[in-house]
């Protein structure tokens, strides 16, 4: 991996430990080097000095001497010298470069142009230097030694054996080794004692600096960084400790406190604002629902999740609405149903039309969808949404239901006091002409007024009936079931249709059970679907014909079959049949409201309403509800 990567990708604070203790580190090293050259070049300038100032006393032994011709005395002066700690080599040499004298006997006589070739390369022996010069060389075994090279002059007392100085102005080189690791070892040493003293001081800075930065910089950037963690998993009540100063990073920490705070004000606004806007929604009684240009549902309200058979909105958030309305995998083809996505435009901002919705556990649900153009502002700039306002067609039959019934029971009770109460009075009168023809003495004319006064008893107590039948139909339902015998409820439904019956010269055919099956529901439902039932069988004969109602006990159930001769139904259309608003009625028009109502009040009662037979001159509809008389099975 690339360095320069792996040290990005670490934290800040062992980024700056390790920038802080490179800088240190290069800096102390340059410091050390240049310190080492400089002392190293100092020590040797004066060891130099030294090496010369004892050449040149050597040089004065030397020269007297010479003068004196002492020979051994000369030779005797450079052994001693030779022997000196720290000396290892003491030479001279003549200008042709031999040895003449060697604190080494072995090197008497040999050649030393090498060593006349350091001293001054490609020389003539009447060209070389009068100034004395050192050199730091190496030896072959790898000893480091310093080199002093001192011209030996010729002066005005030399020239009776050397000649004239013009000609000859050197007379020998006085080579002196002196060995140089006492200098390299003492460089060395004082390197190392700066260099432990730099380390401890390179530490302690180390130490301070990670110390300020941790205190001052790092931790409150740690800080600064936990605190964006918690806003941004939504913790918008997290804040950053202050300290009492007045730095950049700690303004920074003020700057982030306020901006928390604006957040969390402005997100609590927000969510208001928001649960304003559910709550509303959820007070409209139909389902509300909002899709975006992706067809993802994006707001919904309670209505349209009761209406899903759903239990919360995460159920089906950022779901397309092809997948929730009818469990499909892609967008529905324009072609087969109406996408308002598609319908709506600039031009068209609204639209309204029928839709059969899939609940969450299979079933079906008719409704009328109203939708609606919306315009929504978004960081990408002008979206068209789409906004349904769903109504639940059975829940429509269910209010028109109630309607129509609470209609008809102010009708019943209408009508059943205005003929109750005269007939009551006829009832009363009649009973005291009873009493009346007592009084009278002839016996023919009492007992034929007596058979006129008892027919007219009947025929009231036969009004009275009609009026009891009429009130318990429009009567309104009870919240709580009841033991309803059936037989008696279709006898009493079906006298109330007698006339109209009679008119539509149809005939009745009634086979009751007669076991006396009973079932449990509200009297006044029962009736209700008897009397939907056989009322559109009547408009399905509408020249005559015959009825056939049935009662039956069968395997814990118990069934009411309704049959007529009619015209029968479509199959193309008996899918349809239970629909809200859907009619065929033959030659007139109705709600489409009746079978609708049938079916609703059958499921309210757990039964079940079906149509096995349907076709013409043969048409029959079953119902079937739970026998309340069936043994339980304890199994």
């Amino acid at each position: 991996m690339n360095l320069k990567k792996l040290f990005q990708q670490q934290p800040l604070e062992r980024r700056f430990l390790i920038f802080l203790f490179g800088v240190l580190a290069l800096v102390s090293a340059s410091f050390l080097v240049f310190f080492y050259a400089f002392y190293h070049a100092q020590i040797s300038e004066e060891r130099t000095k030294t090496s010369q100032a004892v050449s040149l006393l050597l040089q004065s032994s030397l020269e007297r001497a010479m003068l004196r011709r002492d020979l051994v005395g000369l030779q005797e002066i450079i052994t001693d010298l030779g022997q000196q700690s720290g000396v290892e080599e003491v030479l001279i040499l003549n200008p042709a470069g031999e040895v003449r004298f060697a604190a080494n006997p072995m090197q008497l006589g040999s050649s030393g142009l090498s060593i006349m070739q350091e001293f001054c390369p490609n020389c003539a022996i009447n060209d070389l230097p009068l100034e004395p010069t050192s050199r730091f060389f190496t030896m072959p075994n790898g000893q480091e030694r310093l080199r002093t090279f001192h011209p030996v002059r010729n002066k005005p007392a030399c020239l009776a054996c050397h000649g004239d100085s013009r000609e000859h102005p050197v007379n020998g080189i006085l080579v002196v080794d002196y060995d140089a690791s006492p200098i390299r070892q003492k460089g060395l040493l004082n390197i190392g004692m700066l260099l432990l003293a730099g380390s401890v001081a390179l530490l302690f800075s180390a130490w301070a600096a990670w110390w300020f930065m941790q205190a001052y910089v790092l931790q409150p950037i740690q800080q600064l960084h936990q605190a964006s963690l918690a806003l941004a998993e939504g913790k918008l009540d997290r804040r950053v400790p202050i300290k009492p100063m007045t730095d950049e990073i700690n303004n920074l920490g003020r700057t982030f406190n306020l901006m928390a705070e604006h957040l969390q004000a402005n997100h609590l606004e927000l969510k208001e604002r928001e649960r304003f806007l559910q709550d509303l929604l959820d007070a409209v009684p139909d389902g509300v629902r909002v899709i975006d240009r992706n067809y993802r549902i994006v707001m919904a309200n309670r209505a349209y999740l009761q209406q899903l058979g759903l239990e919360s909105f995460a159920q089906l958030q950022q779901q397309p609405c092809y997948q929730v309305t009818h469990q499909l995998n892609q967008a529905c083809p324009p072609s087969l149903r109406t996408c308002p996505l598609d319908c709506l435009h600039a031009e068209q901002t609204s639209l309204r039309f029928m839709e059969t919705l899939r609940r969450a556990d299979g079933s079906y649900l008719s409704t009328e969808v109203y939708a609606a153009r919306l315009v929504v502002a978004t960081l990408q700039g002008t979206e068209y949404w789409i906004v349904e306002a769903i109504r639940d067609l059975d829940q429509a039959v269910h209010y028109s239901h109630e309607q129509k019934l609470a209609a008809l029971g102010e009708l019943a009770a209408g009508v059943a006091h205005e003929i109750h109460n005269p007939l009551a009075s006829v009832q009363i009168a009649l009973q005291a002409s009873d009493q009346v023809v007592d009084a009278v003495s002839e016996p023919e004319a009492v007992h034929e007024l007596r058979d006129y006064l008892h027919l007219v008893g009947e025929q009231v107590e036969q009004c009275l009936d009609v009026t009891h039948r009429l009130m318990k139909l429009g009567s309104l339902a009870s919240n709580h079931p009841e033991l309803v015998e059936v037989n008696i409820v279709i006898k009493e439904t079906l006298s109330l249709l007698r006339f109209e019956r009679e008119q539509q010269a149809i005939q009745e055919q009634l086979e009751l059970a007669d076991s006396n099956p009973r079932i449990l529901a509200a009297d006044n439902d029962l009736r209700m679907i008897i009397l939907n039932l056989v009322q559109n069988a009547f408009h399905a004969m509408p020249q005559g014909g015959t009825l056939k109602v049935r009662s039956l006990k069968q395997v814990g159930q118990v069934i009411i079959e309704i049959e007529d001769t009619g015209v029968g139904i479509d199959e193309a259309i008996i899918v349809r049949i239970f629909d809200p608003f859907f009619s065929r009625r033959q030659g007139k028009s109705g709600s489409g409201l009746g079978l609708t109502i049938a079916r609703s009040l059958v499921k309210q009662h757990q039964g079940k309403i079906e149509v096995p037979v349907h076709q013409a001159g043969k048409t029959l509809f079953r119902v079937t509800f739970p026998d309340v008389d069936a043994p339980i099975d304890k199994d």
